[in-house]
């Protein structure tokens, strides 16, 4: 973000009034002048009013800010530089803006501002409803014109498209024809547009007052001449029967206005014309009402900010979700155009507040696709690369559309489109875009402009080995050309013979095709050349070739290779490795383990893990379990007190052993594991809470404890067999809390 002009001066008139502070930072206790603060107060020269004088003196309307202001302006411009998606910074820098004297400097610092916050924040109604009205505010016509014409057909906000309406009037004379016909194209273009939105009712009277207070023959003179009143009738009766049959949340109040309006037409057929649209009506109201729940907690301005992983955001995204799928099961049961109208405004709308999600512009263009509006896709597919243009999915989604429509040249475009600015990108996204261009030509094209955009691509910055290897794959897998194959693998090899991914991917490729001498000649050049801790996974995958394709001996002197090569690398002594669970009962688990299934018990795997054998070595489930030695349990503290009778087996309290009993294990779980950051929240919300009344809250009335029981029996009894305590002793006997005694006394009482 540019910031220009903003450099103010402080003015004299801005340091008036500031008191000297204290050591300690508070402000002096000294006490001003009376004269001087009702001079503040009047607008009136401090210093003449010291002097006895009232002379007004007038305000200055110099474009200056106050050191204060500028303080916070620059505060909050250097916010907006480290984060431009700074909302609230934004929001505040207006705000300053516009509470500043104006000025024509002014003016234009507001539209710097403007201009550079609808950059960022292209979708945001608030932000274009603020620039088109600083330039109403000027008598700038010719600028309001053009920021209408940018913003309008993309924002499909209510707000901005009334503010459209309001210029339409103030730049037309509703007493000439011209003009009052522009007011009404005005009207029902918005209407078209955003007629069908939920909060749409107001607008709808709006347009009805407005042709009900029109001049007949100024509207309709030309259209219609000799028929004005009648067709005025028509296009208010018309209006009412679309806006009626809408559910809004003016719907009741519409349709009352409806029903006055066709009495006073006329009377004896209002009845019959109302009941034709009283069924549509119902149904309206009907969905009106599931249609309400489903827009509750949604933020139509928020502004579009990219995804922060905040959790009000994916709630905004679960409400649009559920919205969007409520308007494409049809309530309403209309017409495919109407329908398809509804679901695009909703999509539409959406994308003002989520524009930086590519799930929702993936969505939108793919039902433009499955409803057979291709051209609709399309323009949905560019609008989503333009708005995310470093989403490269986004792109390659879009090519893949339009060569499903045989628009080969399109589809290329669009990768060379994405090639000629590559540098901006991430060099493994670059390799990425590439790829995925090679597969695309080798699928549409042919070898041939395959193997010319992978010699492109060598060429390129963003060349990776991964280029390489898919290309070889391609060759092998379209063509079954194995030299080929093999001669691009090794041409990768002179430049990423240090990279392990792609030694060990062409290993593979080498081992699936049988060819087990080159494979194993390979493992032994990559052992030459890589270093530091890569050359484990080459010792280990090198390993389990042998395991695979050699013979008992070769696997055994491989074995004793390795160890001395890693006893080397951690500088030790090999023969310190031999007593290692890595390097004895360790190797068993590497030889004899196949994919997933486990070479032994799970008892005993969690026996081996737990004396050293690292699982994600071996690719083996985690089952880890930590054991106590006979030394640990003699200086273990005590196990905790017996709780209810019960004792932990850990040592831990039995409540939290419970917990942990019925964790599943690790090797159970999928997916990632929560962060430190995360298991702290937790445990913070968890000591938050307070049990004691939790469980007061959950605990069930008790009917079977108290009932039956005399008062004071329990402590009798405890004081015939002498246990009772001093404190029972002295307690006193309340009442349990179902006295039978005072319960049968209470019938028989009602039955008298």
């Amino acid at each position: 973000v540019e910031w220009s002009g903003m450099a103010t001066t402080t003015t004299e008139e801005g340091l008036e009034g500031v008191r000297p502070t204290s050591p300690s930072g508070n402000a002096s206790t000294s006490i001003e002048d009376p004269r001087r603060a009702k001079a503040r107060k009047l607008n009136i020269d401090p210093r003449s009013a010291s002097q006895g004088s009232g002379m007004y003196k007038p305000p200055n309307r110099a474009t200056k800010f106050t050191k204060s202001a500028q303080d916070r302006i620059d505060s909050l411009k250097s916010r907006i530089e480290a984060d431009k998606y700074d909302v609230q910074a934004w929001e505040r820098l207006i705000s300053e803006l516009k509470s500043r004297q104006k000025s024509e400097d002014a003016l234009e610092i507001l539209r710097k501002v403007y201009g550079d916050m609808v950059e960022v924040f292209p979708t945001s109604s608030s932000a274009w409803r603020g620039y088109i009205e600083t330039e109403m505010s000027a008598g700038n016509t010719q600028n309001v014109n053009e920021l209408f014409g940018s913003s309008l057909l993309k924002i499909k906000s209510l707000e901005l498209w009334r503010l459209y309406i309001r210029h339409v009037k103030n730049t037309n004379q509703s007493s000439t024809t011209e003009g009052s016909n522009a007011i009404k194209q005005a009207y029902e273009f918005t209407l078209d547009h955003l007629g069908t939105d939920i909060s749409s009712g107001p607008l709808w009277m709006e347009y009805v007052l407005f042709l009900q207070q029109a001049n007949a023959s100024i509207l309709f003179g030309k259209s219609v001449p000799g028929n004005e009143e009648s067709a005025k009738l028509v296009a208010i009766r018309r209006a009412f029967q679309r806006a009626v049959t809408i559910p809004t949340h003016s719907l009741e109040a519409l349709w009352r206005d409806y029903e006055a309006f066709e009495d006073g037409v006329n009377r004896q057929l209002a009845k019959q014309i109302v009941n034709d649209l009283q069924g549509q009506y119902a149904t309206s109201r009907g969905i009106y009402r599931e249609l309400k729940k489903r827009w509750e907690g949604i933020k139509v301005n928020m502004m579009a900010t990219p995804p922060s992983n905040k959790a009000k955001e994916y709630e905004q995204q679960k409400l649009w979700n559920r919205l969007i799928s409520f308007e494409k099961s049809n309530p309403l049961k209309l017409e495919a155009e109407p329908l398809c109208a509804r679901v695009e405004l909703m999509y539409n709308q959406c994308l003002l507040c989520l524009y930086h999600n590519p799930e929702f512009w993936y969505e939108y263009a793919t039902w433009h696709a499955e409803n057979g509006r291709e051209s609709n896709a399309s323009e949905v597919f560019k609008e989503a690369c333009s708005a995310l243009p470093t989403c490269t999915i986004l792109y390659f989604a879009a090519a893949d559309f339009e060569a499903s429509q045989d628009k080969i040249e399109d589809a290329k475009a669009i990768y060379e489109s994405l090639l000629s600015r590559a540098e901006e990108l991430e060099l493994h996204t670059q390799g990425q875009i590439w790829i995925q261009y090679m597969r695309f030509l080798r699928r549409t094209e042919g070898a041939s402009s395959s193997r010319k955009l992978f010699l492109r691509a060598r060429k390129s910055e963003g060349c990776t080995h991964h280029i390489y290897s898919t290309s070889a794959l391609l060759e092998w897998q379209n063509g079954k050309d194995m030299k080929v194959a093999k001669n691009i693998f090794e041409l990768g090899l002179k430049s990423y013979l240090k990279e392990t991914d792609y030694v060990l991917e062409y290993a593979h490729f080498l081992t699936s095709q049988g060819d087990i001498s080159n494979a194993r000649t390979l493992y032994e050049r990559a052992l030459t050349v890589v270093q530091g801790a890569e050359v484990k996974v080459i010792w280990n995958e090198y390993l389990k070739f042998e395991y695979q394709c050699g013979d008992l001996q070769s696997t055994l002197a491989l074995e004793k290779r390795r160890k001395e090569a890693l006893a080397e690398l951690n500088e030790t002594e090999s023969e310190s490795l031999d007593s290692s669970s890595q390097f004895t009962v360790g190797l068993l688990l590497l030889r004899y383990n196949i994919k997933n299934m486990l070479p032994c018990s799970e008892n005993m795997l969690r026996h081996l893990q737990t004396i050293g054998v690292d699982e994600s070595y071996y690719e083996l489930p985690n089952l880890t379990s930590t054991l106590e030695s006979e030394a640990e349990k003699q200086t273990a503290p005590k196990p905790a007190a017996k709780q209810n009778g019960k004792q932990s087996s850990s040592g831990l309290p039995p409540a939290i052993d419970d917990i942990l009993s019925k964790l599943p294990l690790r090797y159970q779980l999928s997916g990632q594991m929560p962060s430190e950051e995360e298991v702290d929240n937790l445990i913070q919300v968890i000591m938050s809470l307070d049990f004691t009344a939790l469980k007061a809250a959950q605990e069930p009335p008790s009917f079977g404890g108290d009932r039956g029981r005399k008062r004071g029996a329990s402590s009798m009894q405890e004081r015939k067999l002498g246990n009772a305590s001093q404190e029972s002793m002295n307690m006193p006997n309340y009442p349990p809390k179902y006295d039978v005694y005072r319960m049968r006394q209470q019938q028989r009482q009602r039955k008298k």
